[in-house]
């Protein structure tokens, strides 16, 4: 009997000895388990928070661009203060886009971050172009651009009262100078922006049908701020943002290169040198009709018209 308790004593021991093993391994595996889910928190904890912080960063990069982009790109157009949204993913930021008309702002909808620029038209005729507000879009054309049958809105401004403000799309039969297309305006009247001439001969010659740009694509220098207070400096702030986007990493980094390299060639960097191929003139019809008898123009298109109160 004695032995057979010792047989049973040795086997309970190896039972408790294979139990002690098992319960230690279990509450290494939970440990480890409650260990690596921790460290996993902290790291997710890590990311969101570097996310949070790097995201603005690379946000006010993205709305650097997109300003410099409405800078250089687009007649008469501004865009007002970001309206940022930051989240873990898309975050994004809304700005109004709108025209200055004597001062006046026409708002014209909202842009994103990711905006290019607002491309929605209709077009009853190869001339005549609106967007899906109803709004006049101002069309122009290169004075090196092939065309028999052009735009002359300037014929038809009788339509309108003689208190309205008229934003107008002029397209010049030839580069000038800022100085000579200034002495070339009506008393009044003011020269709201200017169509630099950075185009190489196959974007505008030889095209079918014929290259009609619209307000949206032509680039240009506003002569005055987003406020429509008077720049004193408009080429050189045109060529500063042109500078920034050509030197900064950015969807329109090559763009901004070729403008660059366009307006070295054609030795256009200072406004004394640049060349304006048209311009957007605000003024009343009677002002604006001066131009049905100039021979320099050679096309015209009217954009927004508000009323005047006073």
């Amino acid at each position: 009997m004695k032995k057979k308790d010792e047989l049973d004593e040795l086997f309970a021991f190896e039972n408790n000895k294979q139990d002690l093993v098992a319960e230690a391994k279990r509450k290494s595996t939970v440990r480890m388990t409650f260990i690596s889910g921790l460290v996993s928190l902290f790291v997710l904890i890590l990311i969101v928070l570097i996310k949070l912080q790097v995201t603005p960063w690379l946000l006010d990069r993205e709305l650097a661009a997109q300003e410099v982009y409405f800078d250089v790109y687009g007649a008469n157009l501004f865009i007002g203060p970001w309206e940022e949204s930051i989240r873990l993913l898309d975050s994004e930021a809304t700005a109004p886009q709108y025209k200055l008309v004597d001062g006046r702002p026409v708002y014209l909808g909202e842009i994103s971050n990711s905006s290019r620029n607002r491309e929605v038209y209709l077009s009853p005729n190869d001339y005549e172009t609106y967007n899906y507000s109803g709004e006049k879009v101002m069309n122009f054309i290169h004075p090196a651009t092939s065309i028999t049958h052009v735009p002359m809105d300037v014929m038809k401004l009788d339509m309108f009262n003689d208190q309205q403000k008229i934003e107008m799309g002029i397209s010049f039969d030839q580069p000038y100078s800022l100085s000579e297309v200034e002495a070339m305006l009506p008393e009044d009247s003011v020269l709201q922006w200017a169509w630099v001439d950075v185009y190489t001969d196959e974007e505008v010659k030889g095209n079918e049908p014929a290259r009609v740009f619209t307000e949206n694509e032509v680039i240009g220098f506003s002569m005055v701020d987003e406020a429509g207070t008077v720049l004193e400096s408009p080429v050189e702030k045109f060529m500063e943002s042109v500078v920034y986007g050509k030197n900064h990493r950015g969807p329109y980094k090559q763009g901004m290169e070729e403008i660059y390299e366009q307006l070295k060639q054609k030795d256009e960097v200072e406004e004394t040198t640049i060349k304006i191929v048209g311009a957007v003139v605000v003024g009343k019809k009677e002002e604006l009709q001066q131009f049905q008898n100039e021979p320099r123009v050679r096309a015209s298109s009217i954009g927004a018209v508000i009323d005047q109160f006073n």
